[in-house]
């Protein structure tokens, strides 16, 4: 079966191939539904390998003038499937075929009666693979009572109904419909249900196959969760946790997607739906498998007894203590550094909220990032004066009054939203009996997806139209967040950005009055060097520009001038080299900032 054919190879070499590529009597492996190049690995590596499937998914062409099929079942398996040792289900299989007339053929029929399964319009995909699942579940069970494994990369659960139909000389009788479940694999095969994703992360005891899984994890999904079985202990009084059951991997939510079951004599695992399943089962079958089964694999064994440490090399010894030290301080850095992360989620919560709040905490990061900007008079009056349901802060800078109303909404602002800020102003105004007051909405909009995917600006151009009729500004707390890092950069001032929350319609918190340079046609040393044609434009050596790249801004200072090989001071027309502090990535566009 796994030799190659003879005109692939000359004859000569034939016996040369035979004699270092042959195959290990154990352990018997079944393949399900695997690729070929899965087959042609385990060959290569001295594997004995059988192939099988639960079948391919069939086209079935009901329509409503010929509205039902009769169906046989398509999988495939060896004949002595008994006596293999490892069983290996690959769950995420769809292939289709077309329907064949032939599927049922009546022409050697003995007996009174066939029995076929059907498939009714508007039924189109016939899916065969939960009826062959639990056809094979009582090989899979059989083979689990010996030393045996059986790994099964998990996709998600369907449940599917068949109707058997029993064919006589007189008529075609439905006798029988029954539900199978694609999951029922073996007896005690844990409650699952569907849920996708691609997060992955180790239980908090890690297993040993868990750094493998997690190598591999990055390129994977998972499309089903576990619950871990339990049972009733009787002197506890309570449910308890069968020790038999070891998670291999979790979710985000803490839940089990991939898990070892020892049952019986046997022992099952089910992996997620890994994307490189060729090196993951190699790797697994090469440098885990082997050593954690060797009564399975008399040939493959890696020796782990060689590296165990009880027949050290000269040197190991000294070696190896060496990397004991270097893990400890590693561990040791990894904490520190742990630490330090989480000082700065507590110090800058603030930014955090910003873009994930909603309610009072969102007002108190807006009051705290307009304390930073050195604002004289921020009032949080939902702690001052709780029982008024108006404006959330109030801000009393130089010649201005700024009332602002803040929103952490799921979706995106209303009419109504945009524009309940015009009351408060105007009522303001005639408190104070001047025309002093400005109005300003903030939203945290689209807060459960990430900012850089939401929709900014959130805002119609009819909100921002009717916003500058009505004088007053519109904001997201994404810009201040944005604006924060410009200041921290020094793109922008504090002072530009206090002025620009006065401004009416939308308020963009950019630099503003910079005039363009254009965009470089040509780098040099790694983005540190551009070439630009300047027409009437001054520069000079110390000089700032700005960055604009993808609507982001940044700011490098000009280091040299070069113009026709000659290093120059001041130029303001012709074609410059440009040397910068920092490199700058190609295509941004390159401003002077107009004083």
């Amino acid at each position: 079966m796994f030799a190659k054919k003879k005109h692939d190879i000359p004859e000569e070499n034939i016996k040369v191939e035979q004699e270092y590529k042959s195959v290990h009597e154990t352990p018997l492996i079944c393949l399900f539904d695997l690729d070929e190049s899965v087959l042609q690995s385990f060959k290569e590596n001295s594997y004995n390998c059988s192939i099988g499937s639960l079948g391919k998914l069939v086209r079935v062409p009901n329509d409503r003038i010929k509205s039902e099929h009769f169906l046989k079942l398509n999988y495939s398996q060896p004949a002595n499937i008994h006596e293999h040792d490892i069983l290996v289900f690959n769950m995420d299989f769809y292939q289709k075929e077309d329907y064949e007339d032939s599927q049922v053929c009546l022409d050697d029929v003995t007996g009174q009666s066939v029995y076929a399964l059907l498939s009714v319009f508007p039924e189109k995909i016939f899916n065969p693979r939960a009826y062959a699942t639990w056809f094979l579940s009582k090989e899979v069970n059989n083979i689990l009572n010996k030393e045996s494994i059986v790994i099964i990369f998990a996709s998600r659960q369907e449940i599917v109904t068949y109707q058997q139909v029993e064919i006589t000389s007189h008529q075609n009788k439905i006798v029988k419909q029954t539900d199978f479940t694609n999951t029922a694999f073996y007896s005690d095969f844990p409650d699952c249900y569907n849920k996708t994703g691609k997060k992955m992360r180790s239980p908090d005891t890690e297993a040993i196959l868990t750094p493998l899984l997690l190598k591999y994890a990055d390129d994977s999904s998972y499309e089903l969760t576990f619950s871990h079985p339990t049972y009733w202990n009787s002197k506890e009084g309570k449910q308890m946790k069968y020790d038999n059951f070891i998670p291999l991997l979790l979710n985000n939510d803490n839940e089990v997607i991939s898990f070892c079951h020892i049952h019986s004599e046997g022992t099952v695992f089910v992996f997620p739906c890994i994307n490189n399943k060729e090196s993951f089962l190699l790797e697994l079958f090469n440098n885990h498998l082997s050593a954690l089964f060797p009564n399975l694999f008399p040939f493959h064994g890696q020796f782990g007894w060689l590296d165990n440490g009880d027949y050290p090399l000269p040197g190991e010894v000294k070696l190896s203590d060496s990397r004991k030290n270097i893990e400890k301080r590693y561990i040791n850095d990894i904490d520190t550094n742990n630490k330090a992360i989480a000082s700065l989620k507590i110090q800058y919560s603030f930014l955090r909220d910003l873009i994930s709040e909603s309610g009072d905490k969102l007002v108190s990061a807006v009051e705290y990032y307009l304390k930073w900007l050195e604002f004289p008079s921020v009032v949080n009056l939902d702690e001052t004066n709780p029982d008024v349901l108006e404006e959330d802060i109030q801000v009393d800078y130089e010649d201005k009054f700024l009332v602002i109303e803040i929103k952490g909404i799921g979706g995106t602002s209303t009419d109504k939203d945009c524009s309940q800020i015009s009351k408060i102003r105007y009522r303001r105004a005639e408190q104070r009996n001047k025309f002093d007051v400005y109005g300003l909405y903030i939203v945290n909009h689209q807060r459960y997806v990430s900012p850089n995917s939401r929709s900014n600006p959130p805002f119609s151009d009819n909100q921002i139209k009717d916003a500058l009729l009505d004088k007053r500004g519109l904001l997201t707390t994404y810009d201040l967040y944005k604006a924060y890092f410009l200041i921290e950069d020094e793109v922008l001032s504090k002072s530009e950005v206090r002025d620009s929350l006065f401004e009416f319609g939308l308020v963009e918190l950019k630099p503003k009055n910079l005039i363009s340079l254009g965009i470089p046609q040509e780098y040099f040393s790694s983005g540190t060097i551009a070439i630009i044609n300047l027409e009437s434009m001054n520069l000079k050596i110390g000089m700032n520009l700005y960055i604009r790249k993808n609507d982001q801004y940044s700011k490098v200072n000009i280091v040299s001038l070069r113009v026709n090989d000659r290093d120059v001071d001041e130029i303001n027309t012709g074609e410059v080299g440009i040397k910068f502090d920092r490199s700058i990535k190609s295509r941004s566009e390159l401003f002077v900032k107009q004083v």
